[in-house]
C-alpha cells in the first residue's frame, strides 16, 4: 500500500522543517549570503508571486511542498501543524543575526549577507534591554573587528550577563 503519493510528505517532497537548521548551519560556517538565500527561498513572504500554485496563506510555513514528480508541484501542505516556523526563527535569530544566549552571558556573532551595511536589533535578554547595532562597511559575511558594550571596547564578542546594565548598547563592527 502507498502511504503517501509520490512527491508528497516523506515520499520525495521538499520537507521544509529542516530549512531552519540549514540556515543555522550555513550561518555557523560564516556563510551569511548562503544562509540568507536559504531563508528567502523558504520564506512564505518570498513565495507570494505563486499563490495559485502554493495554495496556502501568504504568511505561514507549510510542513512540506510537493516536488517535481507531482502534478501539483509547488503546492504546500500541513500549515499550522509544523515546527518549520520555529526552526527558521532559530536559524535567523541565532544564525543570521548571531544572537546566541548562553548560561552566563550572550554571544554576538552575526553571519549576514555581505550587502547589508547596518543592522539594528532591539532585544530583551533576561530582563535587560539590548540595542545591538551591526556595522558592516567592509562587505563581510561574518567575523568582527571590534565589539563595544556601552561605549567600552570588549576583548571579544562574548558578553557576560553580569556586565550588562538595565539598558545596553552593543556595537559590533565587522
Amino acid at each position: 500500500a502507498i502511504v503517501y503519493n509520490s512527491s508528497t510528505k516523506e515520499n520525495g517532497s521538499v520537507f521544509l522543517q529542516t530549512q531552519g537548521w540549514l540556515i543555522l548551519a550555513e550561518a555557523l560556517l560564516g556563510r551569511g549570503n548562503r544562509a540568507y538565500q536559504y531563508y528567502k527561498e523558504s520564506s512564505p513572504a518570498h513565495q507570494n508571486d505563486i499563490p495559485d500554485i502554493r495554495q496556502m496563506e501568504p504568511y505561514v510555513y507549510g510542513q512540506f511542498t510537493e516536488s517535481s514528480d507531482s502534478p501539483n508541484e509547488g503546492r504546500s501542505h500541513v500549515h499550522w501543524l509544523t515546527g518549520t516556523a520555529s526552526t527558521v526563527m532559530v536559524g535567523c535569530v541565532e544564525g543570521i543575526l548571531g544572537i546566541r544566549p548562553a548560561h552566563d552571558g550572550i554571544l554576538i556573532s552575526p553571519s549576514i549577507p555581505s550587502h547589508w551595511e547596518e543592522v539594528m536589533i532591539e532585544k530583551s535578554f533576561r530582563g535587560k534591554k539590548l540595542t545591538i547595532v551591526i556595522k558592516n562597511d567592509s562587505g563581510s559575511e561574518s567575523g568582527y573587528k571590534q565589539v563595544y558594550l556601552n561605549d567600552k571596547r570588549l576583548k571579544n564578542n562574548y558578553i557576560l550577563y553580569d556586565e550588562l546594565l538595565e539598558t545596553n548598547k552593543i556595537l559590533y563592527i565587522m
